[in-house]
């Protein structure tokens, strides 16, 4: 009975957080996006800033990319990528493009935690640091041996070819929004539920005793553990969900989820990781060296919220 129990358990929390949490953000800021989109408006940006991009590696659709992780989802800037891999002849754009957008927050995780005191300012802060030098890093240092494109041209995104009203664009968004809410519902009712059992088993503690004497050693709680293990193994929608629940129950207290947020708020994980390298075979070819590039950006990260909130 109590594996049901933690079956049921595990569903009442997911549900709860998908439906009053994490929906309404994905809903709203799926719709603005949208909304900027279909008006040309973030097309508009990546021709402003693509002279700026160009100087630390990245294409201009890049822009595009990073603004839909920022604000929306770590799965958001998908299309654009994907015509990075498509119309980008310069390899090492792609790369550092890639190395750019994986360094950067997620919306969908960074903004629920705003009312747990996450300090959202120095986490986009960091984001923009920390992509800008893993990108600088990919292209200059990394694939300084690759030769550049003779053809290279600075891809930027079109506008859309059929015009849409404000409504119609806000509701497009928004039931995307809604798709990667619902979306995330499964994998996080499973993921609690393994949380569960493994802290039953009495697994959490053992890996909390053993890594707690180095996460001391920077100023975090024992606590910090679990959501960074979970982070990295199960992704950002497990992250979310256990460290909701930490921060409800008083284990982590602001100052600890600002820390916490600078190594683990990324796309950089073993999900992550598969859902990138599939995007596109070109992507998949200096797939490597992006990760690399992606690796000191999160250092960089790592570090700012570390000294900023020590």
């Amino acid at each position: 009975m109590e594996f049901i129990t933690n079956i049921e358990s595990s569903g009442r929390l997911a549900i709860d957080l998908v439906l009053y949490l994490m929906l309404p953000i994905t809903v709203v800021m799926g719709g603005l996006m949208k909304v900027l989109e279909n008006k040309g408006l973030l097309a508009w940006l990546s021709v402003k800033l693509s002279k700026v991009t160009h100087s630390f590696g990245a294409s201009g659709i890049g822009v595009i990319a990073s603004i839909k992780i920022l604000f929306v989802s770590s799965v958001a800037p998908f299309p654009a990528l994907i015509k990075v891999d498509a119309m980008e002849p310069d390899q090492r754009k792609v790369a550092a493009t890639i190395a750019l957008v994986m360094t950067m927050t997620q919306g969908n995780i960074s903004f629920p935690l705003i009312a747990y005191g996450l300090n959202i300012w120095v986490l986009l802060f960091s984001s923009l640091v920390g992509g800008i030098i893993a990108s600088a890093f990919t292209y200059y240092v990394l694939m300084r041996d690759v030769s550049p494109s003779a053809n290279s041209i600075d891809v930027v995104e079109k506008g859309p070819a059929v015009k849409k009203t404000i409504v119609q664009s806000l509701s497009d968004g928004g039931m995307e929004g809604m798709k990667i809410a619902i979306g995330m519902l499964p994998m996080l009712i499973i993921t609690i539920f393994i949380l569960t059992i493994l802290k039953d088993l009495n697994v959490i503690a053992f890996l909390t005793d053993l890594l707690a004497p180095a996460f001391q050693a920077i100023g975090l709680p024992g606590a910090a553990v679990l959501p960074i293990i979970t982070k990295y193994v199960a992704g950002g929608t497990a992250y979310l969900g256990v460290i909701i629940d930490q921060a409800q129950h008083g284990t982590l207290s602001p100052r600890d989820l600002n820390i916490i947020a600078g190594l683990a708020s990324n796309p950089l994980d073993l999900v992550g990781l598969a859902l990138f390298s599939a995007i596109g075979p070109r992507i998949g070819k200096v797939f490597r060296y992006a990760i690399l590039g992606a690796l000191l950006g999160l250092l960089v990260r790592a570090v700012i919220h570390l000294v900023w909130f020590y």
